[in-house]
C-alpha cells in the first residue's frame, strides 16, 4: 500500500532518522518488549522514520540469527508500520532496518 517512490526514497536512506532503538544483546522476548515500546513512543512523537538495529545475528550462540527474522515479523504484523527496508551499508547494512511509521491520528 506504499507508492514506489516513497519505498525508493526509503531504500536509499533520504528520509531523516528521527530515532533509533538497538536490540543487541537482548533476548528475542526482551526484544519484543523493547521495539513494541519504542514504536509507539515513536508515533506520540510524531516520528516518521526510525532505524532499528538487530544485528547479523553472528553473536547467536552457534545457531542461526534470532532477532533478524523475530523483528520483520514482528514490523510485518504491526499497524503502525508502513514499510521497512535493510539500512544502508554506512548505517547498518543488513544489520539494521529503516522504518517508515503511518502518522499518528
Amino acid at each position: 500500500g506504499v507508492q514506489r517512490s516513497v519505498l525508493k526514497k526509503l531504500r536509499s536512506g533520504r528520509y531523516s532518522i528521527q530515532s533509533e532503538i538497538d536490540l543487541h544483546g537482548l533476548t528475542v522476548a526482551e526484544a519484543r518488549t523493547e521495539l513494541g515500546a519504542f514504536l509507539a513512543a515513536a508515533r506520540e512523537r510524531r516520528h516518521l522514520c526510525v532505524r532499528v538495529i538487530h544485528g547479523k545475528g553472528m553473536g547467536s550462540a552457534g545457531g542461526p540469527p534470532r532477532l533478524k527474522p523475530a523483528v520483520n515479523a514482528w514490523l510485518q504484523r504491526n499497524r503502525a508500520v508502513l514499510a521497512f527496508c535493510s539500512a544502508r551499508a554506512q548505517d547498518g547494512g543488513t544489520g539494521a532496518v529503516y522504518v517508515l511509521l503511518k502518522r499518528a491520528s
